[in-house]
């Protein structure tokens, strides 16, 4: 009998870490080869990792929704013959089905434990030339403040290998004092790591915050820490715009889709971000600079069961109503059937978020970071205004919020910039004549 030691293969360039959000195998099942062992994701995509070998399931490496580094032992297969190996698999495809938005940098991976003591790899003078590493490695060090310039690798030709920064790490922990190993006092911090859980309640329901909603609390988070949030509301009247939709799906051809009030939305949030170019941008805070962009990619924000998904429409200002209609059909389809491309998901410019009939009264949206602005349209609702006789007269109105990054936009731009997109909905045929 021989044991295989299946490693977390190197996903991508830069990728040192990966969630393991399912396992598709348990402890003493029996697998074949190119059998489907766990999903993991990246900040790139989700992937499914399948067994190299057949075998039966020894050990596995976490609980769903942990982290893992790349080149740690995913799972231990028990092998026909054979020696032992510790092989690391060829790197995945990922899988477009999968495929979800970029998130902020990984958190630099924690060293494995390891069976035995690792020795520490030898530093080396700086003059030995630069240093031979993988993309995947160069960035781990980078993330880890480690020189690679200093080290001797255990890889073929020198080359310096996951396991040789664990053993730097694993090396330098065991050199920190005693006093460091110490239980804190009152006046000292306590210890970095997980907290400890509250004890569980009579009644109460734990769920682990992994996979995709472990990213959006992230990405939430992240927005709210960085982001000077502010919101600004103007109330349109729609009137007009919904009897001129309603004009439209009578006259349009069976074959056309049915409007609804989103593309026309579009198509004067479009027009309007011609002339404030300012909403239509990122802002890369550590480099220190915004990015304005000429056409809109707009992100549409689309609630599905796995968690919110933000597919793009690419140039939205470059298509028809009808065209715009297909498209957005097309992304909400392939969000809820968790069959979005890679590009789908990538290169917004900024994002419009609605609930549709549900959009409440007003709503303060979170900015989709780097991006400096977020659009959400709210509910339309019938309500009796004064004529110019003092007569109340039903009109249909809708509130229409814009959450801004006031790091780089001031609320007059915004309350500016809503003036006019109130100003083309209001008179929808106009926008066909621009």
């Amino acid at each position: 009998m021989g044991q295989y030691l299946y490693k977390l293969p190197d996903i991508g360039e830069g990728v040192v870490e990966a969630e393991i959000t399912a396992w598709h195998v348990a402890v003493g099942d029996t697998v074949e080869e190119e059998a489907p062992i766990a999903d993991a994701m990246t900040d790139k995509a989700t992937i499914e990792l399948t067994s190299p070998v057949d075998g039966v399931i020894e050990s596995i490496a976490c609980e769903e929704g942990d982290m893992l580094a790349v080149g740690a032992v995913l799972v231990t297969i028990k092998t026909e013959g054979g020696d032992d190996v510790a092989a690391e698999a060829p790197r995945p495809e990922p899988a477009p089905a999968k495929a979800r938005q970029p998130t902020a940098p990984p958190a630099p991976a924690a060293p494995q434990p390891a069976a035995t003591s690792i020795a520490a790899p030898q530093m080396r003078r700086s003059t030995d030339g630069p240093a031979l590493a993988s993309p995947a490695v160069r960035q781990r060090a980078k993330n880890l403040s480690i020189d690679l310039s200093t080290l001797s690798g255990s890889g073929r030709d020198g080359r310096i290998t996951h396991a040789d920064l664990d053993a730097l790490l694993q090396s330098s922990q065991s050199a920190m004092p005693a006093l460091a190993m110490a239980p804190p006092s009152a006046a000292s911090a306590p210890p970095a790591g997980k907290p400890e859980a509250m004890p569980e309640q009579d009644g109460e329901t734990r769920i682990k915050v992994i996979g995709l909603r472990r990213v959006i609390a992230q990405r939430m988070q992240e927005a709210k820490r960085h982001i000077p949030h502010f919101t600004y509301v103007e109330e349109i009247d729609v009137t007009e715009l919904e009897a001129f939709r309603a004009r439209a799906n009578l006259k349009s051809a069976e074959t056309a889709p049915k409007l609804t009030v989103l593309p026309l939305l579009i198509k004067a949030l479009a027009q309007t971000l011609l002339d404030w170019p300012q909403f239509n941008a990122r802002y890369d805070d550590a480099a220190g600079y915004v990015s304005r962009f000429d056409k809109l990619n707009l992100g549409i924000a689309t609630q599905t069961d796995l968690g919110l998904i933000v597919p793009v429409i690419k140039d939205a200002g470059s298509l028809s109503v009808w065209a715009m209609a297909t498209e957005i059909a097309r992304l909400a389809e392939a969000s809820r059937t968790n069959t979005l491309s890679k590009s789908d998901l990538e290169g917004a410019t900024t994002t419009l978020t609605s609930l549709g009939p549900l959009g409440g009264i007003v709503t303060t949206p979170v900015i989709n970071r780097p991006e400096v602005a977020i659009f959400g349209p709210n509910k339309i609702r019938p309500i009796f205004v004064p004529d110019e006789h003092g007569q109340p007269v039903l009109r249909k109105k809708m509130n229409f919020s814009i959450s801004c990054d006031h790091r780089v936009i001031d609320g007059y731009d915004a309350a500016k910039m809503m003036s006019e997109l109130r100003a083309r909905l209001e008179d929808p045929a106009a926008m066909f004549l621009e």
